[in-house]
């Protein structure tokens, strides 16, 4: 089955889920993403010659993504009723 198969066939309980949980990864990746700038400012000390960090796309894209992976595979574990 391909991808567009499968998301044709996909109810819109599922789609809503699917997008929620997309959702809640995007918002912990940011999380993620944000201490790790605070923890390198920090470790800096705030100095004035540090390196500014900022969050692009790419990376709450990508680490979004992993946390959707494993979000997700976590909750078909414990629920059947997963797409």
């Amino acid at each position: 089955m391909s991808f567009g198969h499968w998301l044709k066939s996909l109810t819109s309980f599922d789609l809503i889920f699917l997008v929620i949980l997309f959702g809640c990864s995007i918002y912990l990746s940011k999380v993620t993403l944000e201490m790790l700038i605070e923890y390198y400012d920090t470790k800096k000390n705030y100095s004035e010659f540090r390196v500014h960090y900022r969050i692009t796309p790419a990376s709450l894209l990508i680490l979004g993504s992993f946390y959707c992976f494993l979000l997700y595979n976590f909750l078909s574990l414990m629920f059947d009723f997963l797409p």
